[in-house]
């Protein structure tokens, strides 16, 4: 069950930058679906969630800091 868990994780956090309008990315919906326990559908959605969080960390880092470079580039160019 762990190397499912771990594809999961990998096929998550390859779908990238911006999320669909949904609140969780639907890349691990097929294996959370064809999943054999409710116990193991729960583990599946906590591990995609937590994922999803941390992409979504990521993303709001990543956006400040181009804002800070747009920033700094624009006063740079000022001079």
């Amino acid at each position: 069950m762990k190397p499912r868990f771990v594809g999961l994780a990998i096929v998550l956090a390859a779908c990238g930058s911006r999320e669909p309008a949904a609140d969780h990315s639907h890349a691990a919906d097929e294996i959370i679906e064809k999943s054999k326990t409710p116990e193991e559908r729960a583990e599946l959605t906590r591990v995609r969630d937590e994922v999803d969080a941390a992409a979504r960390d990521r993303i709001r880092e990543l956006d400040a800091e181009i804002a800070r470079l747009e920033r700094e580039n624009a006063a740079l160019q000022k001079r």
